[in-house]
């Protein structure tokens, strides 16, 4: 066994891993259950003012549909910024190049080294900032289409009869 197995990651290793992982920070998580809860919460309004639905008798069924949601949603927004953070990174690579380039252009004390590190940085935190917010986006709009969808075309025809969950 070689000793490059063994050999743990740098400091720097570490956060390159860290920003092409599935996993989210915390702040994005947060943004994406509560973005979740607020769009996966819509559905009671529209069944309690448009479709007279009472939510009292209801009100079980619409918690539990309404977590299962949140959870399925922020699952939906993390997996979407995965596929995306790496498209959206090779479309703007040369306007934020050219953009950090200007910016850091008149630092001489800078070495080379660390001005690719920075225009790096900042071609993964626009990156990482365009994916979230098109992914909560793009998820808000399919969820809710089927939502409408599914409310006035397929279920037109059932009786909004809950049974008591036990």
């Amino acid at each position: 066994m070689s000793n490059k197995s063994n050999k743990a990651f740098t400091k720097e290793e570490e956060l390159l891993l860290q920003d092409f992982s599935r996993n989210v920070s915390t702040k994005s998580s947060a943004l994406f259950y509560g973005n979740a809860f607020i769009v996966s919460a819509i559905p009671i309004w529209l069944f309690w003012r448009v479709h007279a639905l009472e939510v009292s008798s209801s009100l079980a069924w619409f918690a539990l549909v309404t977590a299962a949601s949140t959870w399925l949603l922020a699952l939906a927004y993390r997996n979407t910024k995965f596929q995306l953070k790496h498209r959206v990174a090779i479309r703007r690579e040369d306007a934020v190049a050219r953009e950090m380039a200007r910016k850091l252009a008149d630092d001489k004390k800078m070495s080379r080294k660390e001005k690719d590190e920075r225009i790096l940085w900042k071609k993964n935190e626009v990156a990482d900032y365009e994916a979230t917010t098109f992914s909560i986006f793009y998820n808000n709009a399919l969820f809710l289409a089927i939502v409408i969808l599914t409310s006035f075309y397929v279920l037109r025809s059932f009786t909004p009869t809950v049974y008591p969950l036990q």
